[in-house]
């Protein structure tokens, strides 16, 4: 009798617990199905978003793509390329006004200097841009898109290494820069921890990482975690820092490490022959006397290849062949352009 009870007893749990993990796998499979369909949905509108694209902007069909495109520049251009063109490139810092060329400047020069035989920039040398205004210093680390971050089992959840307590490390643009360049849009606007950080990935080519969750004993972290805690993340590359601040206004110890280059305002007829290149690519013919007429409303290459786009628009919108002084005064009046005094 008591063997009895112990036998229905025995089978009891077995039955409660294959059914248990019965439930367990047909939730799994449950979850792993809805995934699957979630994924391919997700799939299926990322296609579709890839396929469907709208035009460049006139902006982006004008950007410089050679040496010579670069108006107004010429010294500066030189200077930049002697900078980064030799077997030892140098970091630079470029002043100007916006929106005369300064990053195009740099996007060009380093595929031209890509090409010279003496050049230490490999034929596929990255160039990593970033815009400092939009670069907030985080003191958690989290997320840190300059220098990288480190993701800790805390933060990044469940994984195959959160499950295990590794830390994760994410690479920042200095790394993603290695072997190129990486250029940042008003630099003078990075708080003083991310300068002095910068700073110190110049000098030792490499960035350290550091997070409680990492121990030298700890066998079950990977070994290019284990090196990159050890002995850092590669970060050799060449800065070029854009800036429209004045010298003196920028840290003396980043003026220091780097070749000062100084881009120079348009002049009107440097203007004037930005637009025509811009009317030009929309096939718009405008009269020299409107195109001077535009120039003398904007003194930078961004303003002045919006404002005959906005032109362009406003003829093929309204059916017409060519624009005159009316089509013009509109678009200056509904963009707030004031006429700019010699």
């Amino acid at each position: 009798m008591l063997t009895s009870l112990m036998n229905f007893t025995q089978f009891f749990f077995t039955v409660i617990i294959g059914l248990y993990f019965w439930g367990q796998l047909m939730g799994q499979k449950s979850d792993d199905n809805a995934v699957s369909k979630e994924s391919k949905a997700e799939m299926e509108r990322l296609h579709f978003m890839r396929r469907h694209t709208l035009t460049k902007p006139l902006t982006e069909q004008t950007r410089p793509q050679s040496l010579s495109e670069i108006i107004g520049q010429e010294d500066g251009v030189k200077a930049l390329t002697i900078a980064l063109g030799g077997e030892n490139p140098q970091h630079v810092l470029i002043y100007g006004p916006p929106g005369v060329g300064k990053t195009a400047a740099a996007r060009v020069v380093l595929e031209y200097v890509k090409t010279s035989d003496k050049t230490p920039f490999a034929k596929d040398a990255p160039f990593i841009e970033l815009d400092a205004t939009t670069m907030h210093y985080d003191e958690r680390c989290i997320a840190d898109p300059l220098m990288g971050s480190v993701h800790d089992p805390i933060y990044q959840g469940a994984g195959a290494y959160g499950n295990i307590g590794v830390p994760q490390i994410k690479e920042g643009a200095v790394s993603k820069a290695h072997g190129g360049v990486l250029f940042i849009d008003e630099i003078g606007e990075l708080s003083t921890m991310q300068m002095n950080r910068l700073l110190k990935v110049l000098e030792d080519g490499k960035v350290m990482y550091e997070s409680a969750y990492y121990s030298k004993s700890n066998k079950q972290i990977p070994r290019h975690v284990r090196d990159v805690f050890e002995n850092g993340m590669p970060a050799d590359f060449r800065l070029v820092g854009a800036t429209t601040r004045r010298p003196e206004e920028i840290p003396e110890a980043l003026r220091s490490r780097c070749v000062e280059i100084y881009f120079n305002p348009l002049t009107p007829p440097e203007i004037e022959r930005i637009i025509k290149g811009a009317v030009e690519r929309l096939n718009m013919p405008v009269s020299d006397e409107l195109v001077k007429y535009m120039a003398s409303f904007t003194s930078n290459g961004r303003d002045s290849v919006k404002i005959a786009q906005m032109l362009a628009a406003k003829v093929e919108l309204e059916n017409k062949q060519t624009p005159d002084l009316w089509d013009v005064d509109w678009v200056l009046k509904s963009g707030r352009y004031l006429k700019k005094t010699s």
